[in-house]
């Protein structure tokens, strides 16, 4: 039996991530994070969307973003944004969505550590809740994350570049796992 798409969540962690060194740092959110990743879900009616972030500057730009749409001018002239960005969850870490659900937690990278992996499509005949967690700046620093349920299969590509956007492999993995 399929999982229901409302059994996904998803989480975009900008801290602990690695940086070209394999470094621990801390990525900056953007305005297309907030919003593509809450479109994209939206489209594939997953949800909650998580920003995972430590800095409070950050969590306030995110919550200024979501109150235009949300309870100010934004929303008004556009209901739409205001149903969109409704599913935004901004957290400190990711143990706070763990907090929410006993969610099964799966991660993604361009370039996982060796471990078994499962092909996104596998999620749509196992129980949710399910959390899958994408990285920014060079990959998750999953030493410092809670450990997953597994890691997912990379998206394969056939170019010159190594690995897509974050918002790009985010729409593919949603589709993919709500093909029948």
């Amino acid at each position: 039996m399929s999982s229901p798409a409302s059994e996904i969540a998803v989480a975009l962690v900008h801290h602990p991530v690695v940086n070209r060194l394999g470094e621990l740092t801390t990525t900056a959110i953007t305005t297309m994070d907030v919003h593509d990743f809450a479109r994209t879900c939206a489209f594939y009616d997953a949800a909650p969307v998580y920003l995972v972030h430590p800095a409070a500057g950050m969590q306030s730009m995110v919550q200024d973003i979501c109150d235009y749409w949300l309870n100010g001018e934004g929303g008004e002239r556009n209901p739409g944004r205001r149903a969109v960005l409704s599913s935004v969850r901004m957290i400190d870490a990711l143990d706070d969505a763990l907090a929410d659900a006993d969610y099964r937690l799966w991660y993604t990278s361009a370039a996982p550590p060796g471990k078994a992996m499962s092909a996104i499509e596998d999620l749509r005949d196992m129980p949710g809740p399910h959390l899958i967690v994408f990285g920014t700046g060079w990959g998750l620093d999953a030493s410092r994350l809670p450990p997953p349920n597994g890691w997912l299969r990379p998206i394969e590509g056939i170019g010159k570049v190594r690995h897509l956007s974050v918002r790009a492999a985010l729409a593919i993995y949603l589709d993919r796992c709500r093909r029948q």
